[in-house]
């Protein structure tokens, strides 16, 4: 019968050649249809059960290697930070030190550690490896390198660079924890862990910003909490704050990312945000405003240091990624930090993200061209554009700056001589003589640094947001010459004259590497990229 049955049907199609042809196109479509849907349920089988977690993980150990076990593609990404020690041309990760690319910032923070190390930071996995190893965290180095007083660091500096804060915390409270000094922690951590990678060297790692429960997204860090409570956000105690997951790629980034300054009398770490609306781009004046608020009154800080040339009051900015980015185009678009600096990849039924954070500039293609339409040659120079602009716009700044720290220092000479008082008299005698006629101008130097210094120290040379920054430097110029001119106001009416500085101030001479120190001179295929045009 089935033998009937198949003669009829091939006598069929030889009388009728084209449906042959027809039959087995159809045949091969529903067989490759079957194959797809048998793979697409496989998959979305795969993705529902995604995270597999085999092991599990806990917020006691936070050690990448255990939870690096249930996810070993995002443990393997985060394992290439360990040897991705690469520059571009502004920032990167390999250890250079700035001081000996830019010198003139040995005298425009003059007085304060920075200006005795301070180095291209490397990649998250060496967090706390680079704080432990700058000079700017040795005591014994600093006291005998123009700090007698420095007595170390205090634990607030803990806060970010290391994964082992928050159990830190839990263990000693949130005020002992930050007043602690840094290197007493760093010993707790040995004697606990030991001294490995993994141990008290720990930079960054998962239970920063995953929960141990599910691997969903948190804050970890009370600071970064505490602040965006006061700017009207929520707190969760699983989560931190209350936040959509889109969000909270950002937020994990920001909690470390910022501006900060530690509280005078219990050193806790604390965030100038109270003047930041919620859901506004951050404007400089704001910060400005803050700090002028909490320098009055019972245990006010009125500065980070006391600029050693000029006498004034400085705040030294730290990394405001979080700050000058709010105002920025992608900010702005609902683009979140993890995007351009943890891009996704495909591996199989699961879009992962990538564990090496780094420069969107060593990944063009994955970083921007998922939104823009240009060639890769085309967004790189888009991006050096802008940074090479914004650095010209620094060097300027940074000219002006020095110009206003020479005419004050000239001015207290001549100050000094007008009142009798000798270059060799006691500080205090000195200050009493220079407070009046110099307040103004010193007010100036203090704005002046501290918009400068806000887009030095912030990690993108402008890019985060390109028209904010150029704001904020030509802010900061026009301080500079306002000081000048205060100066010369200040002489006039004590009947005094001194030439003023029309251009740049002077630079100091470029300081030789440290010996056993982490920063060596930056490599000459970056350093051109100062002189370059645009």
């Amino acid at each position: 019968m089935v033998r009937k049955y198949f003669d009829a049907l091939l006598g069929f199609f030889r009388e009728k050649p084209y449906l042959a042809v027809v039959f087995i196109i159809a045949a091969f479509a529903a067989g490759g249809l079957a194959a797809i849907l048998v793979d697409i349920h496989g998959k979305q089988m795969e993705g529902r059960s995604y995270p597999l977690m085999y092991l599990k993980v806990s917020d006691d150990d936070v050690n990448p290697e255990i939870w690096g076990k249930n996810f070993p593609s995002q443990y393997q990404s985060y394992l290439r930070m360990k040897d991705a020690n690469e520059p571009t041309p502004f920032g990167g990760s390999l250890p250079y030190s700035k001081l000996i690319r830019y010198p003139q910032i040995t005298a425009l923070w003059g007085g304060y550690p920075f200006s005795a190390d301070f180095n291209e930071e490397r990649s998250h996995f060496y967090s706390q490896i680079d704080q432990v190893e700058t000079k700017r965290n040795d005591r014994a180095w600093l006291n005998a390198h123009g700090f007698p007083k420095f007595k170390g660091q205090p634990g607030a500096c803990m806060n970010c660079h290391s994964g082992w804060t928050p159990k830190l915390i839990r263990e000693l409270g949130w005020v002992r924890f930050n007043s602690t000094p840094y290197m007493d922690l760093v010993a707790m951590l040995k004697k606990n862990y030991g001294e490995g990678d993994f141990q008290a060297k720990l930079g960054s790692t998962c239970a920063d910003c995953h929960s141990p429960k599910d691997m969903s997204l948190r804050v970890t860090r009370p600071a970064y909490i505490n602040a965006m409570v006061k700017r009207g956000y929520e707190a969760d105690p699983e989560l931190g704050i209350k936040a959509s997951r889109r969000d909270m790629r950002s937020h994990v980034c920001q909690q470390c990312h910022v501006e900060y300054y530690f509280k005078t009398g219990t050193q806790e770490l604390t965030f100038p945000w109270t003047k930041w609306p919620r859901e506004k781009p951050l404007r400089i004046e704001m910060i400005d405003e803050y700090y002028d608020m909490i320098a009055k009154g019972e245990n006010a800080f009125k500065a980070d240091w006391i600029h050693k040339i000029t006498g004034a009051p400085m705040i030294k900015m730290q990394h405001p990624e979080t700050e000058l980015s709010s105002s920025g185009v992608h900010a702005r678009s609902g683009v979140a930090c993890a995007d351009c600096h943890m891009t996704y990849q495909r591996e199989g039924a699961y879009k992962v993200t990538s564990h090496t954070i780094q420069s969107p500039l060593f990944n063009i293609n994955g970083s921007c061209m998922t939104c823009h339409s240009l060639t890769e040659n085309e967004l790189r120079e888009r991006i050096l554009t802008i940074q090479k602009s914004t650095a010209q716009s620094l060097r300027l700044t940074e000219g002006a700056i020095l110009a206003l720290i020479d005419d004050i220092a000239r001015a207290k000479a001549l100050i000094l001589a007008k009142r009798g008082v000798g270059p060799g008299a006691p500080a205090e005698e000195q200050e009493k003589v220079l407070a009046g006629p110099l307040a103004k101008a010193r007010e100036m130097h203090r704005r002046a640094s501290l918009r400068w210094d806000f887009i030095f120290s912030e990690n993108s040379t402008g890019f985060h947001s390109p028209q904010e920054s150029i704001r904020v430097l030509a802010q900061a110029v026009d301080f500079a010459r306002r000081g000048q001119l205060e100066v010369q106001a200040e002489l006039a009416r004590m009947g005094l004259k001194l030439e003023p500085v029309t251009g740049a101030g002077k630079t100091p001479p470029k300081p030789a590497p440290i010996p056993g120190g982490v920063g060596k001179a930056p490599p000459a295929e970056i350093v051109k990229y100062d002189s370059e045009p645009l």
